[in-house]
C-alpha cells in the first residue's frame, strides 16, 4: 500500500499490478507480467517495487527485478539468482538465490549493481534473508541456517 494505491502480485504466470481504491470503486492503473511474486512480497523504495519475480520449477523466467510503480515499466531484471528471496534497508537489496547464493546490492532503479556476493548456503533457498544487528541470517529448505556477520 501506498497511499490510495496497493501493489498486488502472484505467481504462476499471473503477474501484477497497480491498483487504485480512491473514490470507492477500485481503478487499475497498470497490470504487467514483469513483478509476479510467488512467494515473497516486492518492496517498494523510492518509488521502484524491488522483488524476486518468477516461479518455482521455472528458473528461465526468474530473477530479481525493478519495476518503477507509477507505470509499471521494467527498469532492469538481474537473471543470475533465478529464484529466491529477498529483503531490504533503505539504501541494499538483501537477496539469496535459489541455490544459497547471497547478493548485496545497490538500491538503484537504473541498473542492478552487486556490492558483494558470495556461496553461503547449499540445497533450496526460498526463505526471505534476515538483516538483525548488523548480521544476515539465511536458512534452506532443509534448517540448515548460515549467518553472515556484516558490520563495518
Amino acid at each position: 500500500f501506498t497511499g490510495d494505491k496497493v501493489f498486488l502480485s502472484t505467481g504462476y504466470g499471473t503477474g501484477g499490478g497497480l491498483i487504485d481504491l480512491a473514490g470507492g470503486r477500485p481503478k487499475e492503473i497498470w497490470a504487467n507480467k514483469h513483478m509476479h511474486n510467488m512467494f515473497n512480497p516486492s518492496v517498494l523504495i523510492n518509488g521502484h517495487l524491488y522483488g524476486i519475480s518468477g516461479q518455482a520449477g521455472q528458473s528461465g523466467d526468474a530473477g530479481l527485478v525493478c519495476v518503477e510503480l507509477a507505470t509499471g515499466k521494467l527498469k532492469w531484471k538481474e537473471r543470475s539468482l533465478m529464484f529466491g528471496a529477498m529483503t531490504a534497508t533503505t539504501d541494499k537489496l538483501i537477496a539469496i538465490g535459489e541455490k544459497g547464493e547471497l547478493v548485496i546490492a545497490e538500491v538503484n532503479p537504473d541498473r542492478f549493481v552487486a556490492t558483494s556476493r558470495g556461496q553461503v548456503l547449499g540445497g533450496r533457498c526460498w526463505t526471505t534473508p534476515v538483516l538483525a544487528d548488523g548480521r544476515i541470517y539465511v536458512r534452506n529448505a532443509k534448517g540448515d541456517m548460515v549467518c553472515v556477520d556484516v558490520k563495518p
